[in-house]
């Protein structure tokens, strides 16, 4: 018997967080001036949403879903995910349940809060991943979600939306242009992290009433933002576990090992309960994607392999497809149509949150695994 689909032309509002806190959010601008962006742009302008537990709020804004003025003119335009404007036009009237700006929560002693670094994957916009990052601020992380310059959507010095292109990576990249941007895409993470603290100790409200604990400190990624989470931990001491959520693994990773804890998520279609193939081009599309499936397998078991007192998980998450690590079910379901994603919006969140709160309970919080 085939599972009903979910509804791929329904738009459903973000899950509300299900932590015991309320979460603020606020935003942050750095420029790393020691690293270039482009051969046009000679410095690295940082963009950092900062997700945070906050004090419980008898009033306030709810954030916008949507920050940078300008930036969903710009989705558009760049046919954003090949969306249509139709499916993308509401998002600019969406508030989130995060309130703007609003009071930190303080802990009982002075330890301070967990910090998890979100990177998106490239082409996707930091707001894609709200519905996650709000929920692991919920549970007591302070999450910070980085736009990576012409990597996602992220503001120029000069207050205009810098987008990804086609071209972006090979002109800055000639040689081996994945590997490179998942090695700068690490250094962003440390230099943010870097920047924030050191804010949160100088500088103004309400980022100087954060208590941020850097000896817990996880990266988590989506895609080649997955990438860069491992290439993370393998390449600095300031990440103790990373996560990769559906990314292939680049350059140091793959030849190496990781060398800390890690989490890989894997998205994996629901063969059991997906329609039989329309056509011929259909089917062949799938055997590909299955054969995809089995040499992916090989490559992660080789990578665990590198280094077996760095504990590896690796978890398949079935009836989920690529984009279900964003909020793609819930604001742009239509992208997961074909990929057998037969999971409801709501479910696929709840798999990937409980596996990645697991993972960072234990290695950051020393709670035990289920």
């Amino acid at each position: 018997m085939v599972a009903q689909a979910p509804n791929w032309t329904h738009r459903e509002p973000l899950p509300v967080p299900s932590g015991r806190f309320p979460v603020g959010v606020t935003t942050a601008h750095l420029v790393d001036s020691s690293r270039q962006t482009s051969r046009h742009i000679p410095v690295r302008p940082l963009t950092a949403q900062v997700w945070y537990p906050a004090k419980r709020i008898a009033q306030g804004a709810n954030a916008p879903y949507l920050t940078e003025a300008g930036l969903l003119d710009s989705m558009m335009h760049r046919k954003y995910l090949d969306l249509e404007p139709d499916e993308m036009r509401g998002w600019a009237d969406i508030h989130v349940a995060a309130v703007l700006e609003a009071r930190p929560e303080t802990l009982p002693t002075s330890r301070g809060w967990p910090v998890l670094v979100l990177s998106h994957g490239l082409g996707v916009a930091r707001a894609h991943y709200t519905a996650l990052s709000q929920e692991l601020a919920s549970r007591g992380y302070i999450v910070l979600t980085l736009d990576h310059p012409l990597g996602g959507f992220t503001l120029g010095l000069d207050g205009k939306v810098l987008t990804p292109g086609v071209d972006s990576v090979p002109l800055l990249y000639a040689d081996h242009p994945m590997v490179s941007v998942v090695r700068d895409w690490a250094l962003d993470a440390a230099f943010v992290l870097r920047g924030l603290v050191d804010r949160a100790r100088w500088g103004s409200s309400p980022l100087a009433l954060f208590v941020l604990d850097t000896a817990r400190v996880g990266m988590l990624g989506h895609s080649l933002g997955g990438a860069a989470a491992l290439q993370a931990c393998r390449s600095s001491t300031l990440f103790s576990a990373c996560a990769d959520m559906d990314g292939y693994p680049f350059g140091d990773v793959d030849n190496h090992g990781v060398g800390r804890p890690f989490l890989v998520l894997l998205s994996q279609p629901d063969h059991d309960n997906r329609p039989p193939p329309r056509d011929s081009a259909e089917a062949a599309a799938r055997e590909r994607f299955a054969q995809m499936g089995k040499e992916r397998d090989s490559t992660w078991a080789a990578i665990c392999a590198h280094d077996r007192r760095a504990p590896c998980f690796v978890v398949k998450l079935k009836g989920t497809g690529h984009l279900s690590f964003s909020d793609a079910p819930f604001q742009a379901p239509s992208l997961l149509r074909e990929v057998g994603a037969t999971l409801s919006a709501g479910r696929q969140h709840r798999l990937i949150a409980d596996n990645v709160l697991e993972f960072f309970d234990h290695f950051l919080r020393g709670r035990p695994l289920r």
